[in-house]
């Protein structure tokens, strides 16, 4: 299934202000697409639409063959919650849970983190911090809380992995080891991601490179 936006229009405040301008773009399934642009460009805006984390103005964004603004905030929650995974800038880890229960926490939403406690000490490992598993994020260096995010992202499997600068808090090694853990598993899980960037050479990683100049989209990559 794929993500589509069909004359996206987003404006804030009063006299409202237009962010985006008429997006129409389609992200198929299994990409690894890149959402890069100036800052104040509508990289954010536009990654919080398609992930239902937020509605357009006017037009249209569907996902998965749904319209996330006509499903009932049950069935939008039960939505993001299995088929949606969020990485961001800043972790967002509870600090009062290991870093196992934070990476289990979106499978103990529906009372399955023992059923995924396997998998989810498994990522850790796999992301070569899986002797930190009961470690707390205030033990953890950035980059290792960045990986936790990453492995929480993950642990339901979700068909859709949306990445708004996950690598901005980090310094360059810690950026490239979060690129390549979403590559691989982009690879491996078939998953498609979307991720927002404003550095140029992680753009460039993924298999498409959306650019936006002033809310729209642009061809200038420069």
């Amino acid at each position: 299934m794929s993500i589509e936006c069909h004359n996206v229009i987003k404006e804030f405040g009063n006299p409202p202000q237009r962010i985006l301008h008429d997006i129409n773009i389609t992200i198929n399934s299994g990409e690894f697409v890149s959402i890069s642009g100036r800052s104040g460009s509508g990289k954010s805006t536009l990654l919080y639409i398609i992930s239902t984390l937020d509605s357009p103005s006017s037009g249209i964004a569907t996902i998965d063959g749904a319209n996330p603004a006509e499903m009932t905030s049950d069935e939008l929650h039960n939505f993001r919650n299995k088929k949606i995974g969020f990485v961001f800038q800043f972790h967002n880890l509870l600090p009062e849970l290991t870093a196992l229960e934070n990476v289990l926490l979106p499978a103990r939403r529906f009372g399955e983190h023992k059923e995924h406690e396997a998998y989810g000490k498994s990522l850790l490992e796999e992301f070569g911090i899986g002797d930190k598993a009961n470690k707390f994020p205030g033990q953890l260096s950035g980059g290792e809380q960045q990986r936790v995010a990453i492995a929480r992202s993950l642990i339901m499997e979700p068909e859709y992995i949306f990445a708004d600068e996950p690598t901005g808090s980090l310094d360059s090694k810690n950026g490239r080891i979060v690129m390549d853990l979403l590559i691989k598993k982009n690879k491996e899980l078939k998953s498609t991601i979307v991720m927002v960037t404003h550095e140029a050479d992680f753009a460039a990683m993924a298999d498409r490179e959306i650019y936006l100049l002033d809310g729209r989209v642009s061809s200038r990559t420069d």
